[in-house]
């Protein structure tokens, strides 16, 4: 049986310079649980061009929200060659009444311990409609992904690897909890150092440079510093997620930068303690961000600041604190988002019952171009405007050379904030030229 695996882009345009930011591990797991007689292909959008001239005889594709339109032509552009089709991930899993229109199956929730299940009936030719994971797989020591499926030449950072799942939080904004379960489940720590063992060297640090991208890498500070101490003496350089409570925790940021840590992105989200409230982001203490924020530069841990807007406690202020925070606590790079009420959250239930936000949004495909729900003390244009505004005053020349910190690797983060400047441009650009059209 010939499989194509395909991870899509919004578009089905590739990433910058035909490479990804990482690969997709989901499908490195479906790849991996492949019974001996699947001949897998996967197939990355961000890298790659999709090829409808090879007809395989079975179609997985996982989708996100952002990528749904896409991931729906594509299986349907498949289903009308003959080839069936089995579409899951968050998306998918949220709102599969939705999908089932455009595939055969739908798999519901993690689907690797489901897989060769998939794969046993589509060889049958009994395909289920439905195919869905009573409680969440267990985690402690998976089997390794296919790393065999990439070209890892084609990624920025092709070391992916997933030590934990789930989160312990419950913010009414985040998929996670729903997907991957409200509780953390931690690999052993020796699983993941025999996987880091077979990771290949980074051409140009020399070294093993790993994205851990567990969804909250200190959800268990104890099993975090265990992970940490494994590492020191394994000599890699390594980023991920993390709450903003990492740093609360001076001896687990000095374990993590002693065991190679360069990079966290970390959720701040708000100045707002009221939006705080509302999400639901208990574990995020307004008072307390410049002291971790000191605290990881005094350890050299490169911050990447995300922040969300348009919560019913936002007014047009906050768009000015944020920006002088950001500032003087010298964020090295920051994500500014407005809120997206994403299917399966208890955000986009409530704003549908309270009839502010567009229903199935996600399906027109530039429904990322405004704001898709009405905010409480500012239209969706002034939200949009102001937060665009932040973005473009954050990477001015001026205020990236503010921002910048003069230590290890720094060169890398000036670039990278010269790049992200230059997007935000670039999108300017585009705007005005719509507008003039």
């Amino acid at each position: 049986m010939l499989i194509h695996l395909v991870s899509p882009t919004k578009t089905g345009e590739t990433y910058l310079f035909n490479k990804g930011l990482m690969p997709p591990l989901g499908l490195m797991y479906l790849a991996a649980n492949t019974p001996g007689g699947g001949r897998v292909r996967l197939i990355d959008e961000n890298v790659e061009r999709l090829d409808f001239s090879e007809r395989p005889d079975l179609v997985g594709i996982t989708t996100m929200t952002a990528t749904a339109p896409r991931a729906y032509e594509i299986a349907d552009r498949y289903r009308s060659m003959g080839t069936r089709v089995v579409l899951g991930g968050v998306h998918a899993s949220m709102v599969p009444d939705e999908a089932s229109k455009h595939c055969d199956s739908v798999v519901i929730g993690e689907a690797e311990e489901l897989w060769p299940e998939v794969l046993s009936d589509a060889d049958a030719g009994e395909l289920k409609p439905i195919y869905r994971r009573e409680g969440f797989a267990e985690f402690r020591r998976p089997g390794l992904p296919d790393r065999g499926v990439i070209d890892p030449k084609r990624y920025w950072g092709a070391n992916v690897i997933q030590t934990s799942r789930g989160c312990p939080h419950g913010c009414n904004f985040c998929s996670v909890t729903a997907f991957n379960g409200r509780g953390v489940r931690l690999r052993d720590t020796d699983n993941v150092l025999e996987e880091v063992e077979t990771l290949r060297r980074h051409n140009l640090v020399r070294q093993k440079a790993v994205e851990f991208v567990d969804d909250n890498i200190g959800a268990s500070p104890t099993r975090a510093k265990e992970l940490f101490k494994a590492l020191i003496p394994m000599k890699v350089v390594w980023g991920s997620q993390a709450s903003i409570s990492f740093a609360y925790d001076e001896e687990l940021v000095a374990l993590a930068a002693e065991s190679g840590c360069h990079f966290l992105f970390i959720g701040l989200e708000t100045l707002s303690r009221e939006s705080l409230a509302e999400m639901g982001k208990k574990q995020n203490k307004v008072e307390k961000y410049a002291e971790a924020l000191a605290l990881l530069r005094r350890y050299k841990i490169n911050v990447m600041g995300a922040f969300m807007f348009g919560f019913d406690a936002d007014r047009p202020a906050v768009f000015s604190e944020t920006l002088d925070f950001a500032i003087e606590n010298k964020i090295q790079v920051a994500q500014f988002a407005t809120l997206t009420p994403y299917p399966g959250t208890r955000i986009y239930a409530q704003l549908l019952e309270e009839g502010r936000v567009e229903p199935d949004f996600w399906l027109d495909r530039n429904w990322d171009s405004r704001v898709v729900y009405t905010p409480k003390n500012m239209t969706g244009d002034e939200l949009k405007v102001l937060k665009e505004q932040l973005h473009r005053d954050f990477y001015s020349y001026r205020n990236i050379i503010k921002r910048m910190s003069f230590h290890r690797r720094w060169s890398y983060w000036f670039a990278f904030n010269l790049l992200y400047r230059q997007t935000v441009v670039a999108a300017r650009s585009h705007d005005v030229a719509s507008v003039g059209a």
